[in-house]
């Protein structure tokens, strides 16, 4: 920052001062040109008035010395009568010089000449006289270029005092600017803003370190999900393997009579199914969890879903005498087929597990407000006000006596939560104990 701040700082010195220096070069030289010319005029008339009264006896060297001016007297043929410089023998014609012609014609003329290096200017006046005569005065002074050039020297050394005191005052300027940002509090950044310039960044920041704060957040409480489901998921893989393990070796050591052979064969494969269950949900949590992006979007036809979820529910609902019915219209969402299927499964596998026999669960689709809606409801044993809101947490059971006979892994709810967050679904649940549950996905 210093050295861009010297950079600058330096170029727009040294630009005002050339530009300062040109204009007021031109002004004044301006001013003094028009004052000269108007000298070199009134000259002209001081001499013309003393050749009037006296002749042109007048005009003598004493005259001639007595001004800087160079005076010239010709015939109306341009011949030199009389110079105060040259001696009028050795001198041209003057005859076909602009002010002698302008002169000879309207009585006065008057012509600026620069010398051929453009260093020195001559301004001429020239006045006809009542005998027809050619009166010219001159003056010869430095050009605006040559009056320029003179001063770069004292310019030159201008530019270098400024650049220097320019120096030391970016110095004391940029430390003084950069104490206060290098004494910001970047974890309170808006507490002392110094700078007004500063406060959309300093904002920023404190937008960032909110954002840091709730990801660090974020990954603590994620953290905390995931030890916790790592000793879920041990608790709920050692049930089955232990079942399994068990029965296989009384099975294995002849303890178990031929008779009962089935019955236990029949609990090895039922924890065997169980535990097969509990392994895909815990892999497609997995999947959701990860939002991989090669999983394929598509337009799913949300009733052909709905009429799959209730064919294979069928049979688990005649075993309990349920009346489970499908209502609605058929709507699309875009979404994953695999995953949406599994929502609206383990939304109707829940209502038809925990519904008493003889009960009733209705799946319906549609739409609601204009959007696409799926709907499962019951008349079983509900949920309670205070465990609604965990009812989405992995292996969390509200029938936790019963759990083993509804044969549920717990990770049901989870997979449609997990599974709305990736269509960007809401859920909506109203549950009662002993009335029974309304749970809706609204697309």
């Amino acid at each position: 920052m210093k050295q861009r701040l010297m950079n600058h700082g330096s170029f727009l010195v040294v630009l005002s001062v050339l530009l300062t220096f040109i204009a007021a070069s031109v002004v004044m030289y301006g001013k003094f040109n028009t004052y000269m010319k108007q000298g070199v005029r009134d000259e002209a008339e001081y001499v013309r008035a003393g050749i009037d009264e006296v002749g042109e006896k007048y005009l003598t060297k004493k005259v001639g010395d007595l001004t800087e001016s160079r005076i010239t007297l010709t015939d109306k043929n341009g011949t030199v009568l009389f110079d105060s410089e040259t001696d009028p023998k050795e001198m041209e014609n003057h005859s076909d010089r602009p002010e002698f012609i302008q002169a000879s014609q309207t009585g006065y003329g008057e012509m600026v000449r620069f010398s051929e290096t453009l260093s020195r200017q001559t301004f001429y006046s020239a006045l006809r006289l009542d005998n027809g005569n050619i009166l010219r005065v001159a003056k010869t002074t430095d050009s605006v270029f040559l009056t320029m050039m003179s001063s770069f020297t004292l310019l030159g050394l201008l530019v270098i005092a400024i650049l220097v005191l320019e120096f030391f005052l970016v110095q004391k300027q940029t430390t003084d600017m950069i104490r206060p940002i290098n004494e910001l509090d970047l974890e309170n950044p808006l507490e002392n803003v110094c700078y007004e310039e500063l406060r959309p960044l300093l904002k920023r920041v404190d937008q960032q370190n909110r954002q840091i704060a709730s990801q660090v957040e974020e990954l603590i409480a994620a953290e905390a999900v995931r030890r916790e489901f790592s000793a879920n998921v041990s608790h709920e893989l050692k049930t089955p393997l232990m079942s399994i393990s068990g029965y296989a070796e009384l099975m294995m050591n002849g303890m178990v009579s031929a008779e009962n052979i089935p019955e236990f064969s029949g609990r090895i494969y039922h924890e065997a199914s169980r535990l097969s269950s509990l392994v895909q949900d815990i892999i497609q949590l997995s999947r959701l969890d990860e939002k991989s992006s090669d999983m394929p979007f598509e337009a799913v036809d949300c009733m052909e879903l709905a009429e799959d979820v209730v064919t294979q529910l069928q049979t688990a609902a005649e075993k309990k005498n349920i009346a489970l019915t499908l209502d609605g219209e058929p709507v699309t969402v875009r979404g994953v087929r695999q995953v949406l299927y599994e929502m609206f499964y383990n939304l109707a596998d829940n209502a038809v597990r925990y519904t008493e026999e003889g009960g009733a669960v209705k799946v319906f689709v549609g739409r609601q407000n204009g959007r696409p809606c799926y709907r499962v409801e019951d008349n079983g044993i509900g949920i309670p006000k205070k465990e609604q809101e965990r009812v989405f947490e992995r292996f969390y059971r509200v029938d936790k006596s019963h759990s083993r006979q509804t044969g549920g892994t717990g990770l049901g709810l989870s997979i449609v939560k997990h599974g709305a967050v990736l269509h960007h679904a809401e859920i909506h649940m109203d549950s009662e104990p002993g009335r029974g549950t309304k749970m809706e996905l609204v697309f």
